[in-house]
């Protein structure tokens, strides 16, 4: 029986895969690093210590002063520009409904994830923030997801998990969960149990198996 709904963040719930793109590409333009952020894309979904690693090539110094300009950058330029996609009220308001807990586990920190949740005004609708800061492995290991059904008070198997990466796709079949991938931008994972284009065909897929 399906209890809990285990959501990705970026590029699930929020339309910011183009803005963090867009920023880290020009925090790297001021390391004299060349990468567009189209090259960027491919990495959200990670964290950033991981995504800041590929981007310089393994150069840790590089790496850390990289997250902390992409982070000034961000905080300053592109936060008023974060908006949910438009199926993410509705969406949780059926599956909450129903009864399902609602947890929202991402490669962000905690205190972003709050943030950003508080600013458009969602985060009454969240029982659970799982950041990769709280967690000893960043995704795709399952840290994220475990901890937030340990946080729910649910069995992994009682959890379907949505994302809209491989990344969450692994991390969420490592951590022992169904997992929906919503293909916003043409994203295709084998291992994905289902395949939807909204959160509402999400929202209909669990309800129809809860």
């Amino acid at each position: 029986m399906i209890k809990a709904v285990i959501f990705d963040l970026d590029g699930t719930l929020v339309d910011t895969v183009g803005l963090l793109s867009e920023a880290w590409a020009r925090a790297a333009s001021l390391l004299n690093i060349r990468i567009s952020p189209e090259d960027v894309e491919k990495y959200v979904g990670l964290a950033g210590p991981e995504i800041s690693l590929a981007i310089t090539g393994g150069d840790e110094a590089k790496a850390a002063e990289l997250r902390r300009l992409k982070d000034e950058i961000y905080d300053s330029e592109y936060i008023g520009r974060i908006r949910l996609f438009e199926d993410v009220e509705p969406s949780l308001s059926i599956l909450r409904s129903r009864g399902l807990k609602i947890a929202v586990a991402s490669s962000q920190t905690t205190r972003r994830l709050k943030k950003y949740l508080s600013l458009l005004s969602v985060l009454k609708m969240v029982d659970v923030l799982v950041g990769s800061d709280t967690v000893a492995r960043r995704k795709p290991a399952p840290d994220v997801f475990l901890k937030a059904a340990e946080l729910l008070g649910v069995r992994p198997n009682e959890c379907f998990a949505v994302g809209d990466t491989c990344f969450d796709c692994e991390s969420a079949k490592n951590a022992g969960m169904r997992f929906i991938l919503v293909s916003r931008r043409g994203v295709q994972c084998e291992d994905a149990e289902f395949t939807v284009k909204s959160l509402n065909e999400a929202a209909s897929v669990i309800l129809s198996l809860a």
